[in-house]
């Protein structure tokens, strides 16, 4: 599965995940930049608040798509950190849709 399929997917993701459209495109931004990346820089780069994206990444953090890593500057004040997909994220989210899927079924 690639991003351009995975961005057809948005609404499963968001019912799948339970999680906003902030949260989606986050994770979206996350994925095209591919490396690690600061709230701020991420809240500059999508033009949304630093607040906003934190809360954002807190929730997919949660549901396991992103982690967060303590920057290894040695500055005083509070700690930096970064955040990127984990490994493997294409995979685990068409499995978990999968498995979405197969719970709905049941319901009916």
């Amino acid at each position: 599965m690639s991003l351009e399929k995975l961005k057809d997917a948005r609404d499963a993701i968001k019912c799948c995940y339970k999680i906003s459209d902030t949260d989606v495109d986050c994770l979206f931004k996350l994925l095209e930049l591919n490396r690690p990346t600061t709230c701020e820089e991420l809240a500059d780069i999508m033009k949304v608040s630093k607040t906003t994206i934190e809360k954002s990444l807190k929730k997919l953090i949660e549901v396991g798509l992103v982690i967060r890593e303590k920057s290894s500057d040695k500055k005083i004040g509070r700690p930096k950190y970064s955040y990127s997909i984990i490994g493997g994220v294409i995979e685990k989210i068409k499995e978990d849709l999968e498995n979405c899927s197969r719970k709905m079924q049941l319901q009916i």
